[in-house]
């Protein structure tokens, strides 16, 4: 019996360092011996997928979709429902410069890790189809904007997605344009999101929800409805985040026709591959429920043009992209209401309605403003409650009925949120000024100040506000303009003292995006199990 154990012993003493190795990386001279598997490699490297996805080749119809997948939180595959969509035989580079040249779409850097934004024709994170489709294979920058509405006639939105209260909460569309070699990092998407692919193929990784303490999320996405993790998803550092040993996932590859619904703040991680990677996302209201009115018909496919969408893009101007969700604000409103159906506007206007510094006790992250910046948002917020409150409740009652609140149409819902979610910076045509921090432009300025003397050539400055700060030559010689208004062609020291505050003012007025009402929101629906 000894020896029959002293086998059984050794045997599984042998499996588990056989074990032990599989998980480890061969050694090299970037990774020691002994790392965990999956060190310093992409993400996914550090183990076999063992989660898998439901895939369908047909597309249900909305409330089957519901019960199956929206309710329990499930994403699935759907081979072939690109398909009836014009933009699956149409876009081509010729096609999208011939037809959509002129718009102009946001963009981003192609690696989401790369934090400069990339400029084009309509300036920082900014470009025209025309001119990102003639430079998109050598740009580090990709487009995700919201599709701009010419371009929805080419978007076939499916069955799926066409009645009840799912139709009701179609939120907008973004558009994605890119070639091959983009990826994001792992993140999770404020809205549940059909994505559909209609050129080159994208490889996604999935992880369940109940994983999201393995995926070291950023401390500032802990209360907000989206979110990213600090993984560099390209070289996955095993040591200093470890709990990634442990996650599991789905692995999947979405080829040209295909699209996959993921439900709102499933995390997930996707690469781009292709000569040229085109697709659209539509974002749909998180549902608890399924108000199947306008159901009892069957759907096909629609054109987006033709179909109820809360946010479109004209293509020119600032987008009204990535506003909270106003059915997420009608619930939190009836969530408030007392024992006799009454909502306090005062007391939502002062509990919600307020900017970081004023929600310290509330909210532990506090970015570092100046004073001016201070009182430019305390008299944004002060503003925004005064009108919230008059257009909730024009009589002055000090309250409104959970009646009323359930009567407020789709545009009377879009008209509050406008006012307590005003248009994202980065979404608007002046974003570079709140890009660039106002101190910044200056340190450089006392820089090249001591480096030349007294003297700066104006052209420097511009080369170097491009080159370090990140911003365009538009925006520096607009600068330049107002700091040496006599086209002097050197910037003074006398002539740096007389007219900074004039050039930087747009800098230093600048509003910033602050999250503090989507976090108090969200704080306060997660306190009532209500997200």
């Amino acid at each position: 019996m000894k020896g029959s154990c002293s086998v059984a012993l050794f045997l599984t003493a042998l499996v588990t360092i056989s074990s032990s190795a599989v998980q480890q990386n061969s050694c090299s001279k970037d990774v020691p011996c002994g790392s965990p598997r999956g060190h310093l490699e992409i993400f996914g490297s550090h183990a076999e997928a063992t989660e898998t996805i439901d895939e369908m080749f047909t597309v249900p119809q909305p409330q089957e979709f519901f019960d199956k997948f929206v309710k329990p939180n499930k994403p699935v595959l759907l081979r072939g429902a690109a398909k009836p969509s014009r933009a699956y035989s149409l876009w081509t580079p010729e096609y999208l410069i011939r037809e959509y040249g002129n718009l102009t779409v946001r963009l981003e850097a192609r690696s989401e890790g790369n934090g400069k934004i990339p400029a084009g024709e309509g300036g920082l994170g900014r470009d025209t189809v025309a001119h990102f489709m003639q430079n998109f294979e050598t740009m580090d920058a990709y487009v995700i904007s919201q599709i701009p509405r010419p371009m929805e006639r080419d978007v076939a939105v499916p069955p799926c997605l066409r009645c009840g209260s799912i139709a009701q909460g179609i939120q907008e569309t973004h558009l994605f344009l890119t070639a091959a070699g983009g990826m994001t990092k792992v993140h999770r998407d404020p809205y549940s999101t059909f994505h559909c692919l209609f050129n080159g193929t994208k490889d996604w990784i999935l992880i369940d929800p109940s994983q999201s303490d393995l995926l070291y999320f950023a401390e500032e996405s802990r209360y907000e409805w989206g979110g990213f993790s600090e993984i560099d998803v390209d070289r996955v550092d095993m040591l200093e985040f470890p709990k990634v040993q442990d996650v599991r996932f789905a692995r999947i590859t979405m080829d040209k026709g295909d699209c996959i619904f993921v439900p709102g703040g499933y995390p997930h991680q996707v690469r781009v591959n292709g000569h040229l990677n085109t697709a659209v996302s539509i974002w749909i209201s998180r549902l608890k429920e399924f108000d199947n009115t306008g159901c009892d018909q069957e759907f096909d496919f629609t054109p987006m043009d033709q179909v109820d969408v809360l946010w479109r893009y004209s293509g020119h101007g600032d987008l009204p992209q990535g506003h909270m969700d106003i059915h997420i604000l009608r619930r939190l409103l009836l969530l408030l209401a007392d024992s006799e159906g009454k909502i306090s506007v005062k007391h939502f206007v002062h509990n919600f309605i307020k900017g970081q510094h004023e929600a310290k006790d509330e909210i532990e992250e506090n970015f570092q403003m100046t004073q001016e910046q201070i009182n430019t948002m305390d008299e944004l917020y002060s503003n925004m409650r005064s009108e919230f409150a008059k257009k909730v409740d024009p009589e002055g009652r000090g309250y409104i009925t959970k009646d009323e609140v359930k009567a407020l149409t789709v545009e009377e819902m879009k008209e509050l949120m406008l006012v307590i979610d005003p248009t994202d910076v980065s979404d608007m045509e002046s974003f570079e000024y709140s890009h660039i921090e106002a101190e910044r432009i200056r340190a450089l300025l006392v820089t090249l100040v001591h480096q030349h003397n007294g003297k700066i050539p104006t052209d420097l400055f511009v080369k170097e506000y491009v080159d370090t700060l990140g911003g365009t030559s538009q925006v520096a010689e607009e600068i330049v303009s107002k700091l040496v208004p006599n086209d002097g062609g050197i910037l003074t020291i006398a002539l740096l003292k007389e007219n900074i505050k004039a050039a930087l003012q747009p800098f230093d007025s600048a509003r910033f995006h602050d999250p503090t009402l989507e976090r108090l929101m969200y704080k306060h629906l997660e306190m009532h199990d209500e997200l």
